[in-house]
Parts: C-alpha cells; sequence; structure tokens
C-alpha cells in the first residue's frame, strides 16, 4: 500500500491563518479565518484515498455545468472558484483559484489559499489550469455550496460540532448531493 500523503487545503473556513495572518481573503468558499495565530488547518489525504479521487474525477466531469455558471452567472451566484495541484519537486499542494475568468479552455485566477508547502507562491498571485486539470471547482447560489466536491469528502468527516462551527462561520451551507 503506497503511504505518501497529497496535502490538501480545504477551502471552506476549516483553515485558520498561520503565516497568513495579516491577508484577510474575502472569498468565503477559500478564505482562511485568522484565529489567535493558530497554524493553517490542513488535512492530508492518501493518495489512494478512493473518495477524494472519485470528488476529483466528479468535479472534472462536471466542468462544464461550471462554465456555463461561470460565463451567464445569476444575480444568486457569486465567489466562482477553481482548484489547482501545485508541483514543485516532491511536494503537492491542491490550492483554490479566486477571480476566474475562462479562455480557450484555461482558468485564469488569482492563488486564494495560503500555500504551505509550496515555496515562492503567495496569495494574490495570477495562476492558470486547464479545464482537464483542475481537482475542484465551486461557486455559492442561493446560499448553497454548488461542486465543491473535495470539500464534501472532508466535511462529511467532521464531528457535528465543528460542521456547525463551519455553518456559523460562512455565509453558505453545505447540502448534500
Amino acid at each position: 500500500m503506497n503511504t505518501s500523503k497529497l496535502q490538501l487545503l480545504v477551502i471552506i473556513p476549516l483553515l485558520t491563518a498561520g503565516g497568513c495572518a495579516t491577508h484577510r481573503v474575502n472569498h468565503p468558499v477559500s478564505r482562511e479565518l485568522v484565529q489567535n495565530g493558530k497554524n493553517p488547518e490542513c488535512f492530508y489525504v492518501k493518495e489512494k484515498d478512493m473518495d477524494m479521487r472519485n470528488a476529483v474525477r466528479t468535479a472534472r466531469k462536471s466542468v462544464p455545468q461550471f462554465i456555463a455558471a461561470l460565463q451567464n452567472p445569476t444575480p444568486t451566484m457569486r465567489d466562482f472558484e477553481v482548484k489547482k495541484r501545485f508541483i514543485q519537486g516532491d511536494k503537492v499542494e491542491h490550492i483554490w483559484l479566486s477571480d476566474i475568468t475562462y479562455s480557450n479552455k484555461i482558468f485564469h485566477g488569482r492563488v486564494d489559499n495560503c500555500p504551505n508547502k509550496i515555496t515562492g507562491l503567495k496569495i494574490g498571485a495570477s495562476a492558470s489550469v486547464s479545464s482537464g486539470d483542475i481537482s475542484d471547482w465551486a461557486y455559492v447560489d442561493h446560499g448553497n455550496l454548488v461542486g465543491g466536491y473535495t470539500i464534501r469528502v472532508l466535511y462529511k468527516e467532521l464531528s457535528p460540532e465543528r460542521k456547525k462551527e463551519i455553518e456559523h462561520e460562512n455565509r453558505f451551507y453545505i447540502r448534500d448531493l
């Protein structure tokens, strides 16, 4: 069994700011909460984790739904984001991009999480990812999370108390698919 692990930064406010305490992100899907200097809450997922792999597959298969919403948003839709896998040597980190635009099968946006493993990458930096290489997508519609398949995998593992905290902290709800 392969025991190598990938680090996934969850984008609902399961994150608390560590080295990013001076920057507060306003995108509710990926924002990091400043909480008394605590380190970011990170989630390590086994490389062979089937639920997470299925979540990534679902996100990639349903990306046309995201593109359609991004290109023709209703007044109730907001906070469009995609998750990109960054690789630096043997380090892998999945990080959300916000302020998304889409052209020629490429998403363009800005880094919206404080990188934990990838050095030299900063919040606000421009980044691009092809539609076939995203690891997730998400937006909020009518106050509910749409997409966010990797978020849902990790969310279902949380305690009921932590789920209540997150629901209280967020400007959106996570409903069952």
